[in-house]
């Protein structure tokens, strides 16, 4: 079948590879597929991997998608490893968001086969990973600071493979010897089921030396207030020394359970967590988190059995982004940096540790409050 025959027959379906008017701005996406089957007008679906801030990448296609002045697209999809979130509409006084329906989805899936070798760049970022506590007089901060090249390789619709390489800068934390070795390397399944709840799944090497299993599920309807989610896995420790790795048992069970309120103004949400954290350690923690533009703060506090603490945490975008690309690879920055301070150390009070991403933090990017207020920014 020759390439005449596979656009007529993906035209006659209401299904096509996108041709946007500015074809420059499609660098930065992935994935890109044109519907003109739903009601109303033309729908776009996209992914794009460069922006912490979802409406930088909206605002991007919107105006890669403009002919002779007027918009070409009434919808926009986004894609998070290849899966739809929402569909936004941006005309109007506000920005308009709508929940898709299983049956969309499963159209979606249907009529745009998922083909990663062709629909994404092999993509490269640098991740700084940074850790600190104030110490002594002699040495005010002891800190734990790495640079991690980090890829992903596409699988089938929602799953990920997540691999890299760690390169070690300086440790005063431990006694682990600074030498290059293996990043995280962990397989993530993401899934939006139906009634705007979403799961992620995962298993192998993750952050803070833990590896295993982790599943978490979360409730979020992205234009409402209130949201709950569970998170369980069960891990073992590892980590490398210069003769190779040493890997502990799976016996740390985590178990935790959600519920956060999000008030609209000023994009504030309110957060109770608890259950068992690592090394069957019980307890609960209340987070408050502030999402401005581009940057996030938190403060929250925490009781459990070893004891009680507080501290804050933040995420910020990585400067410059894009440092190179191509139309089949890329390189750049990471997409954000999270950092997280404990004012207590040494009594493992609710530690935890990370994934690719925490769902809540990654879903509430996409919340309809949040980037409906940048929208009347821009009017």
């Amino acid at each position: 079948m020759n390439r005449l025959t596979c656009i007529l027959l993906l035209l006659s379906t209401g299904w096509a590879v996108a041709q946007p008017q500015q074809s420059h701005l499609l660098q930065n996406f992935e994935n890109v597929t044109y519907d003109t089957t739903t009601q109303g007008g033309r729908t776009i679906y996209y992914e794009q991997r460069l922006y912490r801030n979802p409406f930088i990448g909206l605002a991007q296609m919107q105006r890669a998608t403009v002919a002779g002045g007027k918009p070409e697209v009434e919808e926009f999809v986004p894609l998070i490893q290849g899966v739809p979130v929402g569909a936004y509409r941006l005309a109007g006084e506000s920005l308009g968001y709508r929940a898709l329906s299983g049956e969309e989805r499963r159209a979606y899936a249907f009529r745009n086969p998922y083909r990663p070798w062709r629909q994404y760049k092999w993509d490269f970022w640098l991740q700084p990973q940074f850790a600190a506590y104030f110490g002594n007089h002699n040495q005010p901060i002891e800190s734990n600071t790495y640079l991690l090249l980090q890829s992903q390789l596409y699988l089938t619709r929602g799953l990920a493979l997540n691999w890299g390489v760690l390169f070690p800068i300086t440790n005063d934390l431990d006694n682990r010897p600074n030498i290059v070795r293996p990043a995280p390397v962990f397989l993530n399944q993401f899934m939006a089921l139906e009634g705007d709840h979403y799961l992620s799944a995962s298993a192998g090497f993750f952050h803070d030396d833990q590896y295993g299993l982790n599943v978490q599920y979360r409730h979020m309807p992205l234009s409402g207030a209130w949201s709950f989610g569970l998170e369980t896995g069960l891990t073992g420790e590892y980590y490398f020394t210069r003769r190779g790795a040493i890997y502990g048992h799976l016996d740390n069970l985590l178990l935790l359970a959600d519920v956060a309120y999000r008030l609209p103004r000023p994009d504030l949400t309110l957060k109770l967590s608890g259950g068992q954290y690592l090394g069957n350690d019980v307890g609960a923690r209340v987070d408050l988190i502030r999402q401005f533009t581009n940057v996030e703060v938190g403060l929250y506090t925490t009781k459990s059995r070893n004891g009680a603490t507080l501290g804050f945490n933040l995420a910020v975008p990585i400067p410059p982004g894009k440092l190179w690309q191509g139309n089949r690879a890329r390189l750049r920055t990471g997409e954000e940096f999270r950092w997280e301070y404990t004012y207590t150390r040494g009594y493992n009070i609710g530690e935890r540790y990370r994934t690719g991403y925490q769902l809540d933090q990654r879903l509430r990017q996409y919340h309809r409050n949040y980037l409906n207020r940048q929208y009347q920014m821009l009017k």
